[in-house]
């Protein structure tokens, strides 16, 4: 683990305004298991790490939590900002607006028409797929901060 998303429960915490013994109390769990997990000692149980969000009411802890525990949901789910929903929805608007304008619509229609993907068409298929990921991680930066608004 790195040392931002080994402290993200201590981030979140903080940012929730608990201190560590309030915490565990309401997590419930001890002082020492919550420290071990604030440090990185041990991982998070799931059902702390599910409770950690809903007392902390922080989205983005359940997001980075998932991608830190599992390397398939960090292969499907993409890293997002902690942002501001003002923040997350311009750029939400300017993906999908830039999708649109490079009419990606058109592109991924005429690949995808016949069923197969040839060599020629792979490049700029995976184009298109990373315009994809990028709306897919501004649709998730405003569940985030919606949710935690």
């Amino acid at each position: 683990m790195t040392e931002p998303v080994r402290n993200i429960y201590k981030i979140c915490r903080e940012q929730a305004g608990y201190t560590q013994e309030r915490a565990a109390e309401l997590l419930p769990c001890s002082v020492r298991a919550l420290a071990r997990y604030e440090s990185g000692e041990c991982g998070v149980p799931g059902d702390i790490a599910y409770r950690m969000v809903r007392l902390y009411n922080s989205q983005f802890l359940a997001v980075e939590h998932l991608r830190n525990e599992s390397q398939l949901a960090a292969s499907i789910i993409p890293a997002v900002d902690d942002c501001t929903l003002q923040t997350a929805a311009i750029r939400l608007v300017n993906r999908v607006l830039r999708f649109a304008e490079d009419h990606r619509d058109r592109q991924l229609m005429q690949i995808i028409e016949d069923g197969v993907i040839s060599g020629d068409e792979r490049p700029l298929m995976n184009e298109i797929m990373a315009d994809i990921t990028e709306i897919v991680r501004a649709c998730t930066e405003v569940r985030i901060a919606t949710k935690d608004e």
